[in-house]
């Protein structure tokens, strides 16, 4: 009965508990809040938990601050922080992140006098990039100053690392917050960007309301109350903000707005830090209908950017509108200026809810050299290292390394000197090829000199003052460039080579007893892992015969092993018959003794190369496809032949052509590679022959062909729809992701067209001809990319590559652009036609029409209004970004399938959405299935154009109607103002950002 009573009532005490659980996880998805020098985690008054900065940084030291925080937020998290001397680089927090994700990230500053001396200077950094530096004086004691970025981790980043560069006074921090964003928000940080927040206005709010935060703002966004002039309006009724507003303002923002009867104007002035530091600018502008109007009323508005017409004719409803407006250059006098007025055809005056006016910055999108940096992490963990953290070389490098200056950089010098280490020596070492300089003296490091035999550019080796044992390696005297080897006060043995007695090599020895001369028979000791000196403790004699008996036990083995394995051998070779044998780790097809390529006859048809692609032989081949009866294809390898094998599976048979010159190398790179890559959205190869000098490749069929076969031309297979057209697109994108970052080795593809995109029955999208390919060049190679022969189509050749012969994985964005403006205008590349009048060239054709905001003429009559213009958008814009010039300013393969995932799901909704604003430098021309009204639509780019700023003779924006796709940083709008035509400038700060920005 008492246990009964326990299963039924327990349930009722654990009930409050369970629901206090759930409510925090529901209301707090993702949100890490560190209060930073704080002891234990505590919970705010809006429900946000905190906790302790311990997990996350292992550097600083926690105060406790004497005074109160004159704030509106964190009052409790800001009387601690932690600081950090300037004895090291730079002090990391490393923070958990999930991969391809825009977060919001805030930090906050109150000096509070924790020092006697406020002269405190130090940078801030984000994963590479140094974003702002600050400095404290007298003034700022007791000022709280909110830094607030919004960046994006890729597919390879699962934490971010945010820094503080001490320089040459203390750095500290007191609170930082990280909050994840939904996707679409902010999504031009995926551009090599990241977005700083200016400032960020609740428009219409009156001076006595709080700043709207969390849990209103979902997101913790803070929306201040500006101090401005301009009459305000407010309503209790929520407004409508759907999905298609894509950076999510919160209703309570929304319920409160700016209005005139005629005008008004907002402006910010951004000061020289901001001007020096930031070319370009992220602004949102946000309406919605909040008034009681007849039905007879219209409210139209016309917005204006520096005196210039940038959106006219906003129709504004009562469901929220979004006008957005990135990569915004400003003019000579350093100021955004912004005014709404009513259009002539209007009854009502202008209206603005909310504002955000973001800087828009270059991320710095290298990192150290992977192979470095993994090194580094063993040498950390073998050494007692692990209070270094964040990129080693970016922004700044650790103290105790030197790093070179190339795009992704190499490690050059290791100097750990009397830093008290111990541990051992990781072989992984070897691999750290940039070397010149290896410094770990006056240490406690034990174990042996491992194998540096590839450190070529080796000069110095100090290993002295140590607990090191073992015997000197001989492939030390191979390193060509070693000036100084160091190894004196260690407890090495046995002799020492002869070879390292050359001249130009300063070797120190001294201070290891059990050392000898090269002529003398000394045994090596065992080598010492523990750090103690027991191996070394006894008698010369008894540890030297230590060491001959263990030496002639080793050697006993070896010989048996080497025994075993030579009978082994001879007997697999008893077996084996001259054939074409396939090594199942590399994929690698090796030729018989006699040079001859003959099919196997015991592995037969059935055998798998890599244990995936079937081995057949030439007479399969050749019933399969009745002697090579219909060529259904022509590629650089060779004709490619239908076929279908004995179990009725349909394939396709490559055949490498007898002109070809590069017959054998692709054909052995298609088998190797091509047997250990699978995905849905690649053409699979079945199977492969090579016998009496033929080459043959077998893939799946594809029934439908070609997507070039379905836009245009002679072979037109049948016209495809805007919504299968973005699925294909889509795709095709995830099998050329695969190729870019899950492939080991990573592939790139090099002849991305529409010809090798081919098509199933049900139309989904497969990459083929991916064996021309070349996986990645090591990290190291400093040209950033494989150096080879020019290979490709013309057309949709990218131009970087084309000039300086240097391949990369944005080569084939480029490429897969130009398959987009396929899909796009239903025309090849390069239109050979000169006496049509469209360009010659489809990409320059394509950018001259969109700089004029044309989108309606390129895109294929065949599709015209019968598509969402939202999604038609996406996809232009995406495919200008891919085109873009400058590889570092496309997008990679994550980027491209989430743009193009956007589009699909905006291509989904059958009914165009309404209360959406379009692109903001685009002017409907009447083609659209709702008229001429622009707040109809909207885009989402995440990609830049090709035009970067907004001039006298312009009345358009820089880009597409692209919106503000990041995450908004967080100060308050200081050197922000806005006024009716009537008003006095309010001069407000100028912002002038030499200093921190109060909060």
């Amino acid at each position: 009965m008492r246990n009964r009573w326990a299963g039924q009532h327990g349930l009722w005490f654990a009930l409050p508990l369970l629901l206090s659980l759930l409510n925090s996880v529901l209301t707090q998805p993702g949100f890490l809040s560190i209060d930073c020098g704080a002891k234990t985690s505590n919970t705010d008054s809006l429900g946000i938990e905190w906790t302790t900065d311990a997990p996350y940084i292992s550097t600083g030291i926690n105060q406790i601050l004497n005074r109160p925080a004159t704030s509106d937020f964190n009052q409790e998290q800001l009387q601690t922080l932690r600081y950090f001397p300037a004895n090291r680089s730079k002090h990391c927090y490393i923070l958990p992140a999930t991969k391809n994700t825009t977060y919001l990230i805030r930090a906050s500053f109150l000096h509070g006098g924790f020092q006697p001396t406020v002269d405190n200077s130090f940078s801030l950094s984000i994963d590479s990039s140094s974003v702002d530096d600050l400095v404290w004086t007298d003034t700022y004691i007791d000022g709280v100053f909110a830094f607030e970025y919004v960046v994006a981790t890729s597919e390879n980043t699962d934490s971010i690392s945010f820094c503080l560069i001490p320089k040459g006074t203390a750095a500290f921090i007191n609170t930082l917050e990280l909050r994840p964003l939904a996707v679409g928000m902010y999504d031009s940080v995926y551009n090599a960007k990241y977005l700083k927040l200016l400032t960020r206005l609740n428009c219409g709010a009156a001076l006595s309301d709080p700043p709207v935060r969390y849990p209103d703002d979902s997101y913790d966004r803070i929306w201040y109350t500006p101090t401005f002039k301009i009459t305000g309006t407010k309503t209790e009724e929520k407004v409508l903000v759907s999905d298609y507003i894509f950076d999510r303002p919160p209703s309570a923002v929304m319920q409160s707005a700016w209005v005139s009867s005629e005008s008004f104007w907002w402006s910010y002035d951004l000061g020289e830090y901001e001007l020096a530091l930031t070319k370009t600018y992220y602004v949102n502008h946000f309406f919605a209908e909040i008034q009681n109007v007849k039905a007879t009323d219209t409210r139209i508005v016309d917005i204006f950017f520096n005196g210039e017409s940038y959106y006219p004719n906003l129709t504004v409803t009562s469901d929220a509108h979004e006008i957005f407006l990135k990569h915004l250059s400003v003019d000579s006098t350093g100021s955004l200026n912004f005014s709404f007025s009513a259009n002539p055809k209007s009854t009502l005056g202008p209206i603005l809810n909310a504002g955000e006016i973001y800087a828009s910055r270059d991320k710095v999108i290298s990192s150290t050299n992977d192979q470095d940096a993994n090194v580094l992490e063993v040498l950390k963990t073998n050494m007692g290292l692990s209070s270094w953290a964040g990129d080693p070389c970016l922004p700044v490098a650790f103290d105790w390394l030197t790093c070179d200056k190339g795009f992704t950089p190499r490690v050059t010098s290791i100097k750990l000197s009397n830093y008290n280490l111990t541990g051992t020596i990781p072989q992984s070492i070897a691999d750290m090829t940039a070397l010149t300089d290896l410094w770990l003296d006056n240490n406690k490091i034990v174990g042996a000199i491992p194998d540096l035999s590839t450190l070529t550019k080796l000069k110095t080796l100090h290993l002295q003052n140590n607990r090191m044992s073992g015997g000197i390696p001989s492939t030390l005297a191979s390193l060509p460039s070693l000036k100084e080897l160091f190894l004196q006060n260690n407890q090495f043995s046995g002799p020492i080579p002869a070879s390292l007695n050359r001249n130009g090599l300063d070797l120190q020895t001294s201070g290891n007893v059990k050392l000898c001369a090269s002529t003398e028979n000394c045994p090596i000791l065992p080598v010492d892992l523990s750090g103690s000196n027991s191996t070394l403790g006894g008698g010369g004699r008894k540890s030297s015969g230590s060491g001959v008996v263990i030496g002639i036990a080793v050697g006993v083995a070896v010989a048996v092993i080497i025994v075993i394995c030579l009978l082994v051998w001879c007997y697999c070779k008893r077996w084996k018959k001259p054939s074409t044998t396939t090594d199942t780790q590399s994929g690698a097809v090796q030729r018989n003794q006699t040079g001859s390529s003959t099919a196997s006859s015991t592995a037969g048809p059935g055998a798998l190369l890599g244990k995936q692609a079937r081995s057949f032989t030439l007479h399969e081949v050749e019933v399969a496809t009745h002697n090579y009866k219909t060529m259904i294809g022509q590629g650089g390898f060779g004709p490619v032949y239908y076929g279908r094998l004995a179990d009725g599976t349909e394939v396709a048979v490559k055949v490498n052509s007898e002109t070809s010159s590069q017959g054998t190398t692709e054909f052995l790179n298609e088998v190797s590679l091509l047997s250990r890559v699978h995905h849905k959205n690649l053409v699979s190869l079945l199977g492969y022959c090579e016998e009496n000098q033929q080459q043959i490749l077998v893939y799946e069929y594809m029934p439908n062909g070609t997507l070039r076969e379905h836009l245009y031309g002679k072979d037109m297979k049948g016209r495809l729809n805007w919504r299968e057209r973005v699925d294909i697109a889509l795709n095709a994108a995830k099998g050329l992701e695969y190729l870019h970052n899950d492939c080991i080795p990573r592939i790139i593809h090099r002849d991305i067209k529409s010809n090798n995109i081919l098509l199933s029955l049900k139309l989904l999208a497969k990459v083929a001809d991916f064996g021309i390919s070349r996986h990645t060049a090591e990290e190291d190679d400093t040209s950033g990319g494989v150096s080879t022969i020019v290979r490709g189509t013309t057309g949709y050749l990218d131009p970087e590559y084309y000039a300086h012969n240097r391949l990369t994985h944005k080569s084939d964005v480029y490429s897969f652009g130009v398959v987009l403006l396929e899909m796009i205008c239903g025309r090849p590349p390069n239109n050979n036609n000169h006496s049509d009048p469209r360009q010659h060239n489809l990409v320059d054709w394509a950018r001259s029409q969109l700089n004029s905001n044309d989108l309606s003429s390129i895109i294929d009559p065949y599709i015209k209004g019968m598509y969402n213009v939202e999604s038609m958008w996406k996809v232009a814009e995406l495919a200008m970004g891919c085109v873009e010039p400058s590889g570092a300013n496309r997008p990679d393969m994550n980027q491209v399938v989430r743009a193009l995932t956007v589009a699909a799901e905006l291509e989904g909704h059958t009914e165009r959405p309404t209360g959406v604003t379009g692109p903001a430098s685009y002017q409907p021309t009447g083609d659209t299935a709702t008229g001429d009204n622009p707040s109809t639509f909207n885009t989402d780019s995440s990609y830049p154009s090709t035009q970067e700023s907004v001039t006298s003779s312009s009345n358009h924006l820089p880009s597409w109607g692209t919106r503000p796709d990041g995450p908004p940083p967080l100060f308050t709008p200081q050197g922000t103002f806005a006024r009716l035509p009537s008003d006095t400038r309010n001069s407000g700060d100028n912002n002038s950002w030499l200093s921190p920005q109060p909060r």
